[in-house]
């Protein structure tokens, strides 16, 4: 008899201490929120930290910062990206800390979350063909000068230096 009331007794705390471990039904049925379409670094970071994480890793040349320093015409670079996507977790963040560190009132940004099929409710990524995440495109006039496609071919900073100097400006 001692037996059997052992027995229920570890069962019902077994019962107590699983179900003690269930999140709430209305937890339980929400799925990760993707923020889609124009979003501030700010809103990227609030929403998901783990891109404040990735902010410590920019390796970029001592030359290369000076030389976006210097930029005299206005850039602008869109940021294509999904806050689901592995590239984009490493290089938005440099690319911010990049922004930062340059500090060049010439050099404006737009970034643009995409969702898993990398698409946006206003339809630019379709529009200017963006396949892959982050895609980096940088303008000067509204014209598009280049692209650095989900990472960069030295580092973040070469790249753009390689890709405006490739203009007569």
């Amino acid at each position: 008899m001692t037996r059997t009331i052992q027995l229920l007794i570890f069962c019902a705390l077994t019962v107590l201490a699983i179900s003690g471990c269930q999140t709430a039904p209305s937890e339980s049925n929400q799925k990760p929120t993707i923020l889609v379409g124009d979003i501030s670094y700010t809103d990227v970071i609030k929403t998901y930290p783990y891109f404040l994480a990735a902010n410590s890793n920019l390796k970029a040349s001592p030359a290369s910062i000076e030389q976006l320093k210097s930029i005299s015409e206005p850039t602008h670079l869109t940021v294509y990206f999904g806050v689901w996507c592995h590239d984009s977790i490493r290089e938005v963040p440099q690319l911010m800390q990049l922004l930062e560190e340059i500090n060049n009132p010439n050099i404006s940004y737009q970034l643009i979350s995409l969702d898993k099929r990398k698409q946006e409710p206003q339809g630019r990524a379709k529009a200017n063909e963006v396949l892959y995440t982050p895609t980096i495109v940088v303008y000067q006039n509204q014209e598009e000068l280049g692209r650095i496609i989900e990472k960069p071919e030295q580092d973040l900073a070469s790249d753009l230096v390689k890709i405006l100097s490739t203009t007569n400006h």
